[in-house]
């Protein structure tokens, strides 16, 4: 699936209208560039967006050497600083993490199997320190 994935953006990249830029290419066509690729070998590594157009990359994706998702990151409130990560083994989330207060310091912690969460921890008064915890795995 996710090859697919993969391999239908890879086509859409090439046949898409967007001007190309030394440093990556400009979808909506305001002469700035907003998506970038990394490409390692014949597989794209990184792709890096700017979602909202202030030249600033805040969504990035990142893929293992077999095409897998392995990495999201976000910046949710487009302050120039990614604040919510996501983690994936063999294409799958195993962890989230985000940041809630905009303080560049995680206070959630989700570890997921897939789409089941197994586990979550949150710093209520961003000490950090963990107050609450939820364990889903006993269950």
């Amino acid at each position: 699936m996710h090859r697919f994935i993969l391999i239908t953006a890879m086509f859409v990249l090439a046949i898409m209208p967007a001007t190309a830029q030394e440093n990556g290419d400009d979808t909506n066509g305001d002469g700035k560039p907003d998506r970038w690729l990394e490409i390692s070998g014949q597989t794209i590594s990184e792709v890096s967006i700017d979602r909202n157009y202030d030249g600033v990359a805040d969504y990035i994706i990142r893929y293992d050497e077999n095409g897998d998702k392995k990495e999201e990151i976000l910046d949710f409130n487009y302050d120039g600083k990614m604040d919510d990560f996501y983690m994936y083994a063999r294409g799958k989330m195993k962890r989230r993490e985000i940041d809630t207060n905009y303080d560049e310091k995680i206070d959630i912690w989700v570890y997921l199997d897939g789409i089941y969460i197994e586990k979550y921890e949150k710093d209520t008064d961003f000490d950090g320190k963990i107050d609450i915890t939820e364990d889903y795995t006993g269950e």
